[in-house]
């Protein structure tokens, strides 16, 4: 029997549903979209017609649901320090 499916998410425009779509599937969760298909045709963004609903398997509901948390907390942006600034791993040609 196939796993159930619950939303997690609701995004207003395709950019942002892509952004939270990557940043799970990244962890390893299973997204599926769905959008009203006149909203993509007209590009909107606000209203009923511009929102992207973000559904997963509800085995991976919870582990979703703390990384949006994260995500809209701020957790997430946080670089590390030693990161910052760092170019040594560049490649520079003119060498």
């Amino acid at each position: 029997m196939a796993d159930e499916i619950q939303k997690i998410f609701t995004a207003y425009g395709q950019l942002e549903a892509d952004m939270v779509r990557l940043m799970l599937e990244a962890a390893g969760i299973t997204v599926i979209l769905r959008r009203e298909s006149a909203g993509m045709v007209y590009g909107l963004t606000v209203g009923p017609l511009g929102e992207v609903h973000l559904y997963v398997p509800s085995s991976q509901f919870e582990e979703a649901r703390q990384l949006i948390h994260a995500m809209q907390s701020g957790e997430l942006e946080n670089l590390n320090s030693e990161d910052e600034g760092n170019t040594e791993n560049i490649d520079d040609d003119n060498d």
